[in-house]
């Protein structure tokens, strides 16, 4: 697996190069059929400097914008590729770098507008116009849209590693961050994941407050904010946060109702269920809520489903287990279907996922790495049946640690990595709910039955 850092130009440049990939061609080849010509205005015509007067054709003009935009240049790509766009403005290749510049420039509307027509005029510049429009469409802020094309893009090509990655990113920063976990593993099953994409799977209720404030993963939306205030503890800004929103979608409604059960806020968290009858299913955030709410009323039976659904929803939630294992151990003495071993058996559960979290805090707030914790973390995800974790995590201490091994012994350890994760996306585990749930059987607890109900 590779450990890279994020590169700009690439970023700001995938679109142009898919599209290169995808028609078989490079800046000085030319399409051999012209196409119809794209119905876009050009943009006022700027000042072109000497030794862009010089060039008269278009290969020459587009290779030098190109070139010119690979290495940030903004303004002196503008001009050539402005001068081309007049020349040539049915050429694909010039269109769509004269988007990627009106892209930098931050004329996100007229940059979509115009490879949404090149797509519609060339169809095999669809899926690299879906890639590069979404990202556009993030910085301007229509992020459901974004989302779409996204989607569309791995609809259509499913390993699509770049789409997965900034899928992933937008929903991190909307707070979504279950959502963003299939993505990230698809990250992990290609062999191709960013340590902080490996952190974010460490901690789905909430990010690293390290990680939260990094700029590319910069908060968006109600949700996205009050989910990097949550990572921080700071549950009276999730509060304010959420309450300013009217209506709340479900997920901000089950936030809320987490903030103050985290709070410890009784009252306002028994208000907020009486407005909220009807449970989320799948909304680990309300199961939480549900679950402090019933625990403290001293319904431990009802306690233990709402938190099983909890962690069923989100096995990286250390505090719900914690609660769970607390819920099973008051039941203990009349429960039929509770042991003081299982008991113990969810609290040392809650204590492996917690000692993840600590690691992956530690690992968001230094840029030292300690060899034997990345170790100890790759065992521990390895215990609680997160293979493809595991594995990426062992990699990123192999990459760590290559100046304490011969390099053949390290391209050893990775093939063998390597190996391994190739067959666990050949041949994918689905989860094990009773692994998750440590056995527990919340529906016959839940239903009341005690030893004595069983005597009689």
């Amino acid at each position: 697996m590779t450990i890279r850092l994020c590169n700009r130009n690439f970023i700001r440049t995938i679109g142009y190069f898919l599209f290169v990939i995808s028609c078989g061609c490079t800046p000085d080849q030319p399409l051999s059929e012209p196409v119809k010509p794209v119905a876009v205005t050009p943009p006022a015509p700027v000042a072109a400097a000497p030794a862009v007067e010089q060039i008269v054709d278009v290969p020459s003009l587009l290779a030098t914008a190109t070139e010119a935009l690979q290495t940030g240049q903004i303004k002196a790509a503008g001009g050539p590729i402005r001068k081309a766009f007049s020349m040539a403005p049915e050429n694909p290749q010039v269109v769509f770098t004269m988007a990627m510049v009106l892209g930098e420039e931050h004329r996100y509307p007229e940059a979509i507008m115009m490879l949404d027509e090149l797509a519609e005029a060339v169809p095999e510049t669809q899926l690299p116009a879906l890639g590069q429009t979404a990202q556009w469409l993030v910085q301007q802020g229509s992020w459901d849209e974004a989302e779409t094309r996204y989607r569309a893009v791995l609809d259509a090509v499913p390993d699509a590693t770049m789409a997965h990655r900034q899928l992933a990113q937008l929903l991190v920063r909307q707070g979504r961050r279950l959502e963003a976990a299939a993505p990230l593993n698809a990250l992990c099953e290609q062999g191709n994941v960013e340590e902080i994409e490996l952190r974010t799977l460490l901690s789905l209720s909430a990010p690293f407050a390290a990680d939260a404030s990094r700029e590319h993963l910069d908060p968006i939306g109600s949700v996205g904010r009050a989910r990097a205030a949550a990572g921080k503890d700071e549950w009276d800004s999730v509060i304010a946060e959420l309450q300013s929103v009217t209506p709340q979608s479900s997920t901000q409604s089950a936030l809320l109702g987490r903030a103050y059960a985290e709070q410890g806020d009784f009252e306002s968290l028994k208000q907020w269920i009486e407005t909220n009858t009807e449970t989320i299913p799948d909304n680990a955030d309300a199961w939480f809520a549900r679950g402090v709410s019933a625990a403290n009323d001293q319904d431990d039976r009802r306690a233990v489903k709402c938190f099983c659904e909890a962690i069923l929803s989100d096995s990286t939630d250390d505090k719900a287990y914690f609660q769970l294992a607390s819920s099973l151990s008051r039941l203990v003495p009349d429960a039929q279907n509770v042991s003081a071993d299982q008991a113990e058996t969810v609290l040392q559960r809650a204590t492996s996922i917690a000692r993840t979290r600590e690691i992956g805090q530690q690992l968001a707030q230094s840029n030292q790495r300690n060899l034997n914790d990345l170790a100890e973390l790759a065992k521990l995800l390895e215990d609680l049946h997160r293979p493809l974790e595991s594995l990426s995590w062992q990699a990123v201490r192999i990459a760590y640690g290559r100046s304490t091994i011969a390099a053949n012994e390290q391209q050893s350890q990775l093939t063998e990595i390597n190996q391994q994760r190739m067959e666990l996306a050949k041949n994918p585990q689905p989860v094990d709910k009773q692994f998750v749930l440590c056995g527990v059987d919340y529906e016959s607890i839940a239903t009341g039955d005690t030893t004595e109900n069983k005597e009689e």
